[in-house]
């Protein structure tokens, strides 16, 4: 996998990508949370403490490991830069599926606040069909290049922030309390139990933390700009997260908000009337599809890397004219198409938890990867010497501490199906070794004797 060279005038700068990566951890994530967190109650509050502190340590190891080496395809070039060819492949399989499920996600978000103005996309066979129309619109516009795709992000992550920023602050003037406090622990399970659950949901809200070091390829000096936009929308995710969806738990009656399709709107709408709730779904709806924008360039960089690394096959990294590999992204809407109709249900909140949690284990093995391969590549680079590598050794343990116990809190659906994704990577790799066989490249690591 090479080294990233200089961007060109086509490609993204620090606001556009600190942008994307905002929008991409908060496009979905932060207008759905606050139904799927109430069903946890407030004691998911301990659960947005420990992802924080868990993202944050992420977010430094990502950072500091583009410094060291920056790759086009970003933590999935690490992990096999740290352990090889078979684990690259799998790493990149499992960000693959777990960016693409993700962008299922962010379609089920935007149908129900649309459906906060046509009632009828509740029905799931009506909603489904528009996510699906509205998913395919989405691959049309990506084919025109990521300069076109960070310009409309940059356009619909403001109407996010206005949504999220307006509601996150001013909603304390109408903050109750005893609403806040209604409900403890809903899940029915021990406290520490409802803590990793609340985790593993709030980890949604964060995935795409990595989002800048993926997208390296795409971006004005990745040496530069990268590490600042990961640490700048982090921070930007992480202060609209906690304020906005503890103030809507204490806005909205718990029985409503359980069921809600459109959080913020309903919150608007007990703030300020109807019209303040429409207001805040159509801003809702243009923030949660524009970030769509964002997952197409994530969910295409790691296979398209993975295929010049002859880890993919080869049409994951045909390109158009605007740089654009529109093959992989048709083969993924294709697949995005069956999960729409796969997990259509009639509560759309449900739909949503059901997709998050499967894109969230299938995203936890690539971060635990790219976590262990920097403390790899320091020793590599003889940098395992001062406090520079004792900080970010104590991030690492910090960051698969974090990662381990929200794998065990995304349910057992979900660990399920993502053990059976893990394990279909070992026989799958037979045909990529054949592949790298016939180019002539050496496929066994041993010593000939």
């Amino acid at each position: 996998m090479g080294t990233v060279s200089a961007g060109t005038a086509h490609k993204m700068g620090v606001v556009a990508l600190t942008l994307v990566t905002a929008s991409n951890m908060m496009g979905s994530g932060v207008f759905m949370l606050p139904t799927n967190l109430a069903g946890v109650g407030y004691i998911s509050l301990w659960g947005w403490l420990f992802t924080i502190i868990g993202v944050i340590a992420l977010a430094l190891v990502f950072a500091k490991t583009s410094l060291i080496t920056p790759r086009t395809g970003g933590i999935v070039a690490y992990a096999s830069d740290a352990f090889g060819p078979f684990i690259g492949f799998q790493t990149t399989v499992c960000y693959w599926i777990s960016a693409w499920i993700g962008n299922v996600a962010l379609l089920v978000a935007g149908v129900g606040y649309l459906s906060y103005f046509f009632p009828e996309l509740k029905n799931p066979s009506i909603g489904s069909v528009v996510a699906i129309v509205i998913r395919w619109g989405f691959i049309t516009l990506a084919s025109f290049g990521a300069r076109v795709a960070g310009r409309a992000q940059s356009f619909t992550a403001s109407c996010m922030l206005l949504v999220v920023l307006g509601i996150g602050v001013v909603g304390w003037f109408w903050f109750d309390p005893a609403m806040f406090t209604q409900v403890y622990n809903g899940t029915g399970k021990s406290d520490t139990s409802a803590i990793i659950t609340a985790a593993s949901i709030a980890l949604w809200g964060f995935l795409g933390v990595e989002s800048a070091v993926v997208s390296s390829g795409q971006v004005e000096k990745p040496e530069y700009t990268v590490p600042r936009a990961t640490v700048y929308g982090l921070l930007i995710a992480s202060v609209c997260y906690v304020g906005s969806c503890t103030v809507i738990m204490g806005l909205v009656p718990h029985e409503e908000l359980v069921n809600s399709a459109a959080p913020f709107a309903d919150a608007a709408r007990y703030m300020f009337g109807k019209t303040a709730g429409n207001i805040a779904s159509a801003l809702s709806i243009i923030a949660c599809f524009g970030s769509i924008s964002g997952w197409l360039i994530l969910q295409s960089e790691g296979p398209r890397a993975g295929a010049q690394q002859g880890l993919f096959p080869k049409f994951f990294s045909d390109v158009n004219k605007n740089d654009v590999p529109m093959k992989s992204l048709i083969f993924t809407g294709v697949l995005m198409t069956l999960v729409l109709l796969m997990t259509a249900s009639p509560n759309l909140a449900k739909q949503f938890e059901a997709v998050i949690l499967m894109s969230v284990f299938a995203s936890l093995l690539p971060y635990m990867y790219a976590l262990i391969a920097l403390p790899i590549i320091m020793v590599a680079r003889k940098m395992n010497r001062g406090r520079s590598f004792m900080f970010y050794t104590v991030m690492v343990v910090i960051g698969m501490i974090y990662s381990i116990f929200a794998m065990l809190g995304s349910g057992t659906d979900s660990m399920f199906w993502g053990v059976v994704m893990i394990m279909l990577t070992i026989p799958l790799y037979c045909f990529v070794a054949a592949g790298r066989n016939k180019k002539g490249v050496e496929i066994l690591y041993l010593d000939e004797k």
